[in-house]
């Protein structure tokens, strides 16, 4: 949003969540509110392969209605339209000019399902054949394709012969006006002990930290856990370590048992750790957290697995290990040797990492995007 508005572009939000999203917007950017405007639109399905060819143009015809009845209200002729994601809205087996006659507008989006282009995946450098996934990013409206994922770009870029876009993964970092109490508790019950913090996200497998604070050594050690466990959603593994952690009154932890919604907590609990450990999931996009970690230069730790893995190593931000304890013990060790991180730690890393991801970085990449 802020990207857009630096272009000085009009901006109209579709979003089931719209009135949730229109009084965010218009609280965190009230200067810039009337070219904010938000509408409504349905969920979409992710399993767009089962949809049928004729409510996949209903599908289309229905959000062009929409967007003709947002230029009326807005007074202004919309010239673009970005699908964030993309994935839910191309159907493989679905003919282009059927396509571009449901859908008369230039789009472009970000894909995140980029698993086709690995190894073994689609053959790189041919055209999209029918039926394949990324078939209709060859469509006449199409101006472009985005992505998160800098390691496949490429071989997306090979077959649909158009611009991509790498989006950075920018993120808020404003910090309270007022240390909050939790942080300075945190920093009182550490002493001198290494912090070192997870954040749990939705669908996050926290098994590997909560391992890793059961048995670290006490003396050197401080944890900090940020995040639901919720006892229907954890392992039971996950479960009995949780237990066996509570009650056996090692006074080097400290829970937050529910989610923390607004960024600027999250963004100083991330600046209370010395360390970020970044917790397995299903990732097909650079973990969301990493770029804070970078930001406020906290090294990380990791599985190895994933695109976040990848990037980790790629960028020196951290310390990737293959998912035993041992090795993560070895891990924050390696780290609590290099402290204070400013004069043992290559700190430069992780600002390299960060100014990838920052808001100059996502206009550029949206003007080179909107070039068309």
């Amino acid at each position: 949003m802020e990207a857009h508005l630096r272009l000085q572009k009009q901006v109209a939000i579709f979003s089931p969540n719209w009135i949730e999203l229109n009084n965010y917007l218009h609280t965190h950017f009230r200067d810039q509110a009337k070219r904010i405007h938000c509408f409504a639109i349905d969920e979409t399905s992710s399993e767009i392969v089962n949809v049928s060819k004729a409510s996949f143009v209903y599908r289309y015809l229905a959000f062009s209605r929409k967007l003709r009845f947002a230029e009326r209200s807005m007074q202004t002729k919309i010239d673009f339209v970005f699908f964030a994601p993309v994935d839910d809205w191309i159907k493989p087996k679905f003919g282009k000019k059927l396509f571009d006659w449901a859908f008369p507008y230039k789009w472009s989006g970000i894909l995140n399902n980029m698993l086709p282009y690995e190894e073994n995946g689609l053959k790189l450098n041919v055209d999209p054949k029918y039926g394949e996934t990324d078939y209709l990013f060859t469509s006449k409206n199409c101006v472009g394709v985005c992505t998160l994922d800098r390691f496949n770009s490429e071989a997306l870029k090979s077959r649909v012969y158009k611009k991509v876009v790498v989006m950075p993964d920018s993120s808020e970092m404003h910090l309270p006006e007022l240390p909050g109490k939790i942080a300075q508790q945190i920093k009182k019950m550490a002493r001198h002990r290494m912090i070192v913090g997870t954040i749990l996200l939705e669908e996050e497998n926290p098994e590997n930290f909560l391992e890793l604070a059961s048995q670290a050594p006490f003396e050197d050690y401080f944890f900090v856990c940020a995040g639901s466990l919720d006892a229907s959603f954890i392992s039971e593994k996950s479960r009995a370590t949780l237990n066996l952690i509570l009650s056996s009154g090692k006074n080097n932890n400290y829970f937050i048992l529910h989610d923390l919604e607004e960024s600027e907590d999250i963004n100083e609990l991330v600046n209370t750790f010395d360390i970020c450990y970044l917790n397995d999931g299903e990732f097909m996009l650079p973990h969301p957290l990493l770029t804070k970690a970078a930001y406020f230069n906290k090294p990380v730790v990791r599985s190895k697995k994933d695109m976040i893995g990848k990037l980790i190593g790629a960028f020196n931000t951290g310390i990737t290990v293959n998912g035993a304890v041992s090795e993560s013990i070895n891990a924050i060790g390696i780290l609590r040797y290099q402290l204070p991180f400013e004069k043992n730690f290559d700190l430069s890393k992780l600002k390299n990492y960060s100014q990838l991801q920052s808001s100059e970085a996502l206009r550029d990449a949206w003007e080179m995007l909107l070039l068309f």
